[in-house]
């Protein structure tokens, strides 16, 4: 009897102390984020300041022979500024449906659909997930209006679902509250094998297809690359989704890291400092919530457009010279959304992945199989936060299954946003596209 009350006394004496640490890590890393976060604000308030007293704007762009496009974005002169993606949709005359679906692995993620609001059964149209980038949503395919690839796509008679990866603006698992590590203990492994699937199988049930496409930007490039490259090391599970995706393109195709994550001062400072300064800093749960606090504040203020933007500039040494200017702040109403710290930890830390320069999987051989979906690449080629010209390479040398099964189109003046955001980008890829899912 004693013994056994001694044994609970230090069970839960132990769960007191790992609470305890757990704790000490939220706090530590609010405080150490706030700090991050205000260093980051500061320097690109000033960096932008300085270019504009000197009267320099860094100009990577021939803007005068830049073939800017004659359509409006939304039909509307003035736009409300919400974080309803439903009300963007609305103006381009389609609706946008949401469903909650969970994971195998417990998560409830959201997908929508969208479609014209003439009330016409999608089902016997072809369709297409689309899925978007780290600490972005799905919004990203569509904010551009009338020059999206979603509008594009549903005006070209297909059925189009937005995909979204685990707890974006609201984190939610069958077991665990946000307070809970294990809500966040997952990476991009778990999104591949959990998150990926279960969006495609929900599509898959309402529609009379039996294949679909699939089209990614950025980080969900490289989930797409790792189901197809049967990383998981489950030959049934992933060869039944190669041959259910048909087709899969791949916008600024994350597979290789780029010149930029060597550059930049706060990527290596969150890739180089020590595991326990880490978790002070950034906490073992999600990764810098106060991102996705503050934006929830202040992103109906005349300002948050462009304070987004000036940070965001400062941060990649990405601009907006090819955007639509006019809807600058709507791109930047959909993100961040909250992501968790092994998953940044996944990307940036790992000394032999995508943050030190090298590829997403690490083996010998050849990736893919005979089964593989046909691939097409859309690569920037001002785009120095992922290396395409690397998996271009792989593709032509290293992968005997891919012969005749790829193609890419390279743009020169593009970075990574600019494949979805470029005021031009259907008139510079949209029959591509479309020959592409046809072909």
């Amino acid at each position: 009897m004693n013994f056994q009350c001694l044994q609970s006394a230090f069970i839960d004496n132990e769960l007191i102390i790992i609470m305890s640490i757990e704790y000490i890590y939220i706090i530590s890393s609010y405080i150490g984020s706030f700090l991050f976060l205000l260093g980051i604000y500061i320097s690109a308030f000033f960096h932008h300041l300085f270019h504009k007293i000197i009267g320099k704007k860094i100009i990577i762009h021939d803007l005068e022979s830049f073939p800017y496009s004659q359509k409006k974005a939304y039909p509307e002169n003035k736009l409300i500024i919400t974080d309803d993606l439903s009300y963007y949709a609305n103006l381009l005359g389609l609706k946008l449906d949401t469903f909650e679906i969970i994971t195998e692995d417990g998560f409830y993620i959201t997908l929508n659909h969208l479609y014209k609001s003439t009330g016409v059964d999608t089902k016997d149209k072809y369709p297409i997930l689309l899925l978007h980038g780290l600490m972005q949503s799905s919004a990203s395919f569509l904010t551009s209006g009338t020059k999206s690839i979603a509008y594009h796509l549903i005006m070209n008679n297909y059925d189009v679902w937005l995909g979204n990866n685990r707890c974006g603006f609201n984190p939610k698992h069958v077991k665990y509250n946000s307070n809970n590590y294990q809500m966040w203990n997952w990476d991009l492994i778990d999104m591949s094998k959990y998150d990926l699937p279960s969006l495609i199988d929900y599509v898959m049930l309402n529609n009379n297809y039996k294949t679909l496409s699939i089209m990614s930007h950025s980080q969900s490039t490289s989930q797409c690359v790792l189901l197809f490259a049967n990383d998981f090391r489950d030959n049934n599970n992933n060869d039944k989704y190669n041959k259910i995706i048909d087709k899969c393109v791949l916008f600024a195709p994350a597979i290789y890291g780029g010149s930029l994550l060597n550059e930049k001062l706060f990527i290596k400072f969150i890739r180089l400092i020590p595991d326990w300064l880490y978790k002070l800093f950034f906490g073992i749960n999600s990764f810098m919530p106060i991102l996705v606090q503050l934006r929830n504040l202040t992103y109906k203020l005349k300002g948050f457009g462009f304070s987004s933007y000036i940070v965001f500039n400062y941060l990649f040494d990405w601009d907006d010279q090819l955007w639509d200017d006019e809807i600058r702040t709507i791109h930047f109403l959909f993100s961040p959304v909250y992501v968790s710290n092994k998953l940044m930890k996944w990307w940036l830390r790992d000394k032999n992945g995508f943050g030190n320069g090298k590829s997403i999987i690490n083996r010998d051989g050849y990736w893919f199989n005979e089964n593989c979906p046909k691939l097409l690449l859309i690569i920037g080629g001002n785009d120095k936060l992922v290396n395409g010209d690397l998996f271009i390479n792989r593709l032509k040398y290293n992968e005997p299954n891919m012969l005749d099964n790829w193609q890419f189109i390279k743009i020169n003046e593009y970075s990574h946003l600019d494949v979805l955001w470029a005021d031009n980008i259907i008139d510079k890829i949209g029959d591509k596209l479309l020959n592409f899912l046809k072909s």
